[in-house]
């Protein structure tokens, strides 16, 4: 036997774990010490039938620890304040007496606090939280009403385990109502808890600035910065465009507004096109595909150096992108050449010695770049994130350590063409990508981040260099993730995310409206050819035939013992009209009223399978029919016999 109390402990310690396991990282101090201590409690106190905290020591415990939070919420920070209120006054009720009140509020709570978690982050991973907590809460309330009736019930294996399975059966048979009604119902442009979600912190690699020698080394982090649906790409064309910078700032590159009369033109080439989803992060820039030609989907504006940002930092969202593989941006008109060769205002001598050099190689712009491309690739730089160099960070680079990573690379290269005359600029954002066949997509990562340079040729326009692709291990500090069972895995868990945002956090308004279309457009374009107009008419009225059979069993055909009992009724209405007989009427109260022998075996029969959550048998269904015979023999008995006597009076 199990003890029904038992259970519903043991699935209230499930629901309150399923609950606060997903905030759990986002929690102070002290509930992550309380909850986990009474949970624990909780279950010691079930094993060893230890007395809960008891009267009014709970609630007071509930209000002190309520007001210490409470006093924190401000209008900047509300929801971290509130979610260690639910985690706190969770662990309170764990360690409360266990009546039907408290089970409501652990599992109210829960859902209170799962629900919170989904502000933080909402992945794939929330879904099976979710759908956990709802089965868990399903049974548990099932098993409550016992509770509630017999705080001591005890019910064998075989029927505890039917009990939970039908509780469970509930809430999996509305599944795919909560779908149609998922897919159906009306949504807002925006959560509608949104203004209680915490900021977003920025994720992206993509930095406003870069300094040189700021820091000796670059920690990589594989942080989802994107993921592009796009063809599969040749490794060198993978260039994520972000942000451009252009002027100096003491020893650092930032960007400055530009005020050039020309613009740009991009030249005709292969054509890409991507739907990007970025990763939720607050930086304006919007990331493409060098070099992109036009954005749709979102409100962004477009600077003369190609670079977009977009209106309103939002959460998630998604536009689409139209890039030409060319790697040049043809600019018609003029531009400020001087702007694009300006200098920090200290530079090495040796590098500007250096600069000189290659300025005295070539007449032109372009035998210039190819004078620095030769030095460059003749002078074995090696490509690392460690051991960077300080203080004149250009100069150690080029003449010492000649090891960096790519904004050592493209300051140094860029450094170099000014000196020499030649007009250029940084361009920052994201160099790879894995690609996932699953999802015909390219994940792109933090640790992708990427800086290179443009050299302005005259009519060829701003032309893509990139120096870092000259030292000699580059290929193998950016080849892409091995093809073994862990990136394979990887890829998979990846999709699901993938999809999961892509079908259910992108989901609004717009794509309902775009489905409601398409079945409509669907409907209309299903025709019949004249000929078959009759074939059809008769298949339709066969199948409306067949539903309606369905339907008439479904609705008036009783199973066996269903007719049996239904003349049961009838019999006893006839024979004792003093009965009160109906469907809710208990068959062993009939048989008390009646005092018959007959109906009393009848109830017995029919109750014993009934309790025991079967079907009567075949032999049994016999009784029964045999038994409602005799009743309707002894009534017609009973009223030959009256008839008689009625004949002798008169």
């Amino acid at each position: 036997m199990v003890n029904v109390s038992t259970v519903l402990n043991i699935l209230t310690c499930l629901i309150s774990l399923v609950g606060v396991v997903p905030l759990f990282v986002y929690l102070d101090k002290l509930p992550q010490i309380a909850f986990p201590a009474a949970l624990l409690a909780a279950f010691f106190m079930e094993k060893k039938a230890l007395r809960p905290l008891q009267g009014m020591i709970p609630t007071v415990l509930s209000i002190i620890l309520f007001l210490f939070y409470a006093v924190r919420i401000s209008r900047e920070n509300i929801l971290d304040p509130a979610i260690n209120i639910v985690v706190i006054l969770l662990a309170v009720r764990l360690l409360s007496e266990r009546i039907p009140r408290n089970y409501l509020q652990i599992f109210a709570l829960s859902l209170f606090a799962l629900s919170a978690s989904s502000l933080y982050s909402l992945s794939p991973i929330f879904l099976v939280y979710l759908l956990t907590l709802i089965l868990c809460i399903a049974s548990s309330l099932v098993l409550l009403t016992f509770y509630t009736v017999d705080s001591r019930l005890a019910l064998s294996r075989k029927a505890m385990k039917r009990l939970v399975t039908h509780a469970v059966a509930m809430p999996a048979a509305a599944m795919p109502l909560i779908l149609v009604l998922f897919a159906i119902m009306p949504r807002p442009q925006f959560p509608l808890w949104d203004f209680l979600a915490p900021s977003a912190e920025k994720v992206t690699g993509l930095s406003e600035q870069i300094e040189p020698g700021s820091s000796s080394q670059v920690r990589p982090v594989k942080t989802a910065v994107l993921r592009a649906q796009s063809p599969l790409l040749a490794r060198t064309d993978l260039y994520w465009r972000g942000i451009v910078l252009n002027t100096p700032l003491d020893n650092a590159w930032v960007r400055s507004a530009i005020t050039e009369g020309g613009y740009v033109r991009l030249d005709r080439g292969e054509q890409v096109r991507q739907t990007i989803f970025p990763e939720p992060n607050t930086s304006p820039y919007l990331i493409t595909l060098d070099t992109p030609a036009k954005i749709s989907g979102i409100r962004a504006e477009q600077s003369s150096d190609v670079v977009f940002t977009r209106r309103k930092i939002a959460g998630r969202m998604r536009y689409d992108s139209v890039s030409v593989l060319k790697g040049a941006i043809r600019v018609r008109g003029d531009i400020d050449q001087q702007f694009y060769l300006k200098l920090p205002d200290q530079v090495s001598p040796r590098v500007k010695a250096l600069g000189k050099r290659i300025a005295a190689q070539g007449k032109t712009d372009r035998e210039r770049l190819v004078a620095l491309e030769e030095y460059f690739s003749s002078a074995r730089f090696r490509y690392t994130t460690t051991n960077l160099p300080h203080g004149d960070a250009i100069a150690n680079f080029l003449f010492a350590g000649k090891a960096g990573h790519c904004e050592l690379f493209a300051s140094s290269f860029m450094t170099l063409l000014r000196v020499a005359g030649v007009p250029s600029r940084l361009v920052g954002g994201y160099y790879g990508g894995d690609y996932n066949e699953m999802g015909g997509y390219y994940l792109v990562t933090e640790d992708m981040a990427h800086v290179w340079v443009e050299v302005f040729l005259g009519k060829d326009g701003w032309v893509r260099k990139d120096p870092s692709v000259f030292a000699v291990d580059f290929t193998g500090v950016r080849a892409g993730e091995a093809d073994d069972f862990v990136a394979r895995v990887r890829k998979i868990t990846d999709s699901l995310s993938y999809f999961w945002n892509l079908t259910v956090i992108s989901y609004d308004l717009e794509k309902q409206l775009h489905l409601f279309r398409s079945a409509n457009t669907t409907m209309r374009k299903i025709s019949f050819p004249a000929g078959n107009k009759s074939l059809f008419a008769a298949l339709l009225g066969l199948c409306l035939l067949i539903a309606a059979g369905w339907f008439a069993k479904r609705t008036w055909v009783k199973s066996p013992e269903e007719r049996v009992l239904r003349r049961f009724f009838r019999r006893v209405a006839k024979h004792y009209p003093s009965v009160s007989v109906s469907p809710s009427t208990g068959l062993m109260e009939i048989a008390k009223q009646t005092d018959d022998p007959v109906v009393r075996e009848f109830a017995e029969l029919y109750c014993g399978s009934a309790y025991r959550d079967r079907r009567p048998s075949a032999s049994e269904l016999i009784r029964l029919r045999l038994l409602v015979r005799a009743m309707a023999n002894s009534s017609r008995k009973d009223a030959k016999g009256l008839g008689t006597r009625h004949k002798s009076l008169t």
